[in-house]
């Protein structure tokens, strides 16, 4: 079992207040390792795993909406919104960590480097907007992210009317990864993700052990051309991009074999 989240900082409100959090999100791991003995009591491992790295993201506060985009009449509109997004990274690990045995136990720590594979979420948008006349407009779109596979641009083809004072808008009911973005380069997570991996293992006899695992990342996992601010526009209605750090940390716990 895996647990895992991505962290770092949060938008502020206009009070100062938290606008961004990050849970712990549930995974799995499995794989193989190989140990070179340098004496009875330590040695060098290195491990090849598939492991599941995301993080349970939600934003509720101010916040803005397009509508009617590449269109003569497109409208911003101003609102507060509610999003949540679950978020499910696969990497292929590969750590280079020295062990030393103490009785029953064993303590470990290295490297590690992951390899992305797969990058997915799912959530959704409950927005509701002010019109320029005032009226309450209400907006919800499920977002169904491949951020590996999905280009600029996309959504469904299927459509929903949004009326704001009299003028019909269309919103797609639920829209992939770049769907906001008029061009894609390139994927929003980094290929590679580096860290610091340590471990406890409790052999239960010569082959059986439980252990557990902590891994930090040290950098940026995310583009930041696409890690945009969700509670204001630039001036000239261009997204403003966050430059700040968003590390991966997470948790292994594991059963295996020794042989």
């Amino acid at each position: 079992m895996s647990f895992a989240k991505i962290d770092g900082p949060s938008e502020e409100g206009p009070g100062g207040e938290k606008l961004e959090n990050n849970k712990m999100a549930s995974g799995f791991h499995i794989g193989m390792s190989f140990n070179f003995g340098l004496t009875d009591l330590m040695g060098l491992r290195t491990e090849f795993l598939y492991s599941q790295r995301g993080t349970e993201y939600t934003y509720e506060g101010p916040s803005y909406y397009l509508l009617g985009r590449n269109t003569l009449q497109p409208l911003t509109l101003n609102g507060t919104r509610k999003q949540t997004i679950n978020v499910s990274n696969s990497y292929i690990d590969i750590p280079l960590l020295a062990y030393y045995k103490i009785g029953y136990f064993e303590v470990s720590g290295g490297l590690n480097m992951g390899v992305l594979v797969g990058s997915s979420a799912g959530g959704s948008i409950e927005f509701n907007g002010i019109s320029p006349n005032g009226n309450t407009v209400p907006i919800a779109v499920t977002l169904n992210y491949n951020y590996n596979g999905d280009e600029a641009g996309f959504a469904s083809d299927v459509l929903q009317q949004i009326d704001v004072d009299g003028q019909n808008y269309t919103v797609p009911q639920f829209v992939g990864a770049y769907y906001d973005f008029p061009t894609k380069d390139k994927n929003l997570y980094k290929t590679f993700d580096f860290g610091l991996n340590l471990g406890l293992a409790y052999f239960l006899n010569e082959g059986l052990y439980l252990s557990a695992k902590y891994i930090h990342g040290f950098g940026d996992i995310d583009r930041n051309e696409y890690d945009i601010s969700l509670q204001n526009l630039n001036t000239d209605g261009s997204f403003i991009q966050r430059d700040d750090v968003n590390k991966s940390k997470s948790w292994q716990f594991s059963i295996g074999f020794s042989f």
